[in-house]
């Protein structure tokens, strides 16, 4: 017969609370079972940690871990809202085996709290996170919906305004954005020239059933910048570029295998790679995408050995591809380009970049004319549409009359005109000011200040990566410590205003010496805190956001 017993410690749930609020509940428990907890079981017996709150079940979460032995802890972090009406309300937290049991059930003891819930005026992103959870909660959010933490610290859900390199909140705090549209506002926000543009043509339908002559003045725009490009077509986000130009390498060279580095979007062709049960596109029989680590020549030539007789592109982002949150992004590599460029026309197959993210925030404006390694196809997005939404394929004019046809390819939104007159403007800006330039130049102070802080304060950490995309990256031989870290470092970020991507940051054209320096204040002030909570043995008790 099993035993269902757990122990709970260091519950962090307050005595008092405001109504409606979204708390971070941190629970301790140690399997004293006789019998090992699995966090995935193959006939849906899991063991979850489960919180009801006045005999309802509010939230059921799974192990941090795989397997969860006899006498093993683990620390698990949840959300937890709390309830809105004011009152004196019971928590309960248990054990669950799914299918089977709850373990109280089995005479183990729960831990029960009772908390008091008083009213309090509920704010704007109060509701509207109470929406979210309902209706559509697969919006980033990078305090797992926490909005107010220890110290009356606040994290931000909802953006209320935006400009430059700031936006403002629900609650109208100010943010300093380092992930600025996740790229796509490389200008800031609401440049005032490409607000302009748009603001020209709202006395028009923006979509069309014949093509604007926007359309066509940013088509040629693209033709005389970006080398590649003889033919051009429009998208409105990477993802549709990205996969026109999977089909188009097809369907041009009668083959299947394509060979690729970065990522490329969330269609189905790209995300094929990690199986019907994590993205429910079908699986294949023989895979026909295979990746290849970046500026990693063996690891190509592997590849390409194997797959060159059936090749019909090699597709990879040539610059900064960032590879999970401990990945180290790595600038291009021009001999690493050829070596591809070479490989790929000597089976007869295409190269394609993805400068979807370097596209106008390289140096010279693109990869392939800093480096001088001209692809056969080239994506483009971002901040291609100056923060609208516009992406564009271009490339060899041969490639796309002889098969464009065949990729079935037709957006509704593709010639919108608002988006083609931001790009316009965005475009003539690109030309006539540094905008690359400064984004180098101001992501490299950025780089060499925080690693010169962490060094100061003695934490074992590195910004990474070209100076347009560049990560924090810690180490330590624990790996669980690292985690730990990172998310600390990010958290401390966010309470002091500093909006970062999990750590990775892009910095813009309206990033300025004033926005340089307040970056590396927090930085600072972040390291510290992250210091101080190992000297401490406090690590655990710091974190209030979910673990990156």
């Amino acid at each position: 017969m099993r035993t269902y017993a757990a122990e709970y410690f260091d519950v962090n749930l307050p005595a008092e609370i405001a109504a409606g609020m979204m708390w971070s509940l941190r629970v301790s428990v140690r399997n004293t079972s006789d019998w090992i907890w699995v966090r995935e079981e193959p006939e849906g017996k899991n063991v979850d940690l489960t919180v009801w709150i006045d005999g309802r079940i509010a939230v059921t979460h799974a192990l941090p871990a795989a397997e969860i032995h006899p006498g093993q802890h683990v620390h698990v972090r949840l959300p937890l809202q709390i309830p809105d009406s004011a009152g004196t309300h019971e928590i309960v937290i248990d054990m669950i085996e799914q299918n089977v049991a709850r373990f109280q059930d089995k005479g183990s003891v729960p831990h029960r709290q009772a908390i008091k819930v008083i009213a309090a005026p509920v704010t704007t992103s109060a509701m509207l996170q109470e929406k979210v959870n309902r209706i559509c909660p697969w919006n980033y959010q990078p305090s797992g919906g926490l909005q107010v933490g220890a110290g009356d610290a606040r994290y931000p859900l909802f953006v209320a305004r935006s400009k430059g390199c700031r936006f403002w909140d629900a609650e109208d705090r100010s943010y300093l954005d380092y992930v600025m549209g996740w790229g796509s506002a490389l200008l800031g926000y609401a440049e005032p020239r490409v607000q302009s543009a748009v603001r020209n043509v709202l006395d028009s339908g923006a979509v069309l059933p014949l093509p604007h002559a926007l359309e066509v003045e940013v088509a040629e725009m693209l033709t005389e910048d970006i080398p590649c490009a003889e033919r051009v077509v429009f998208g409105k986000n990477g993802s549709d570029a990205c996969t026109v130009a999977a089909r188009l390498s097809r369907a041009y060279t009668g083959r299947k295998i394509i060979l690729y580095s970065g990522y490329h979007g969330w269609q189905d062709w790209w995300v094929e790679q990690v199986g019907f049960e994590n993205c429910g596109v079908p699986d294949r029989e023989a895979p026909i995408i295979h990746r290849f680590k970046f500026n990693d020549r063996a690891d190509f030539q592997r590849l390409f050995d194997l797959y060159k007789h059936d090749l019909a592109a090699v597709m990879l982002e040539p610059s900064g591809p960032a590879e999970g949150p401990q990945g180290s992004p790595q600038d291009a590599d021009p001999s690493f380009l050829r070596l591809l460029a070479d490989s790929a026309h000597r089976a007869g197959a295409l190269l394609v970049f993805d400068e979807i993210m370097t596209g106008f925030r390289y140096p010279g404006g693109s990869v392939q004319k800093a480096t001088g390694v001209i692809p056969d196809l080239c994506c483009l997005g971002k901040a291609l549409g100056g923060g609208m939404p516009l992406s564009a394929l271009v490339g060899r004019a041969g490639i796309m009359e002889s098969a464009m046809h065949r990729t079935h390819y037709g957006p509704t939104f593709k010639g919108e005109i608002y988006s083609l007159a931001a790009a316009k403007a965005a475009l003539e800006i690109y030309r006539a000011e540094p905008v690359a330039e400064h984004v180098w130049a101001h992501g490299q102070k950025l780089r060499e200040g925080i690693n010169r802080l962490a060094d100061e304060v003695g934490v074992n950490a590195r910004c990474v990566g070209p100076a347009f995309r560049s990560t924090i990256v810690f180490s330590d031989d624990d790996v669980s410590l690292v985690r730990l870290k990172r998310t600390l470092y990010f958290q401390e970020l966010l309470k002091r205003g500093i909006m970062t991507y999990n750590g990775f940051m892009l910095p813009c054209y309206a990033h300025d010496d004033r926005a340089l320096d307040e970056a590396l204040q927090s930085a600072g002030e972040a390291f510290e805190c992250v210091a101080q909570a190992v000297r401490s043995g406090t690590l655990e008790r710091a974190i209030e956001i979910p673990l990156l």
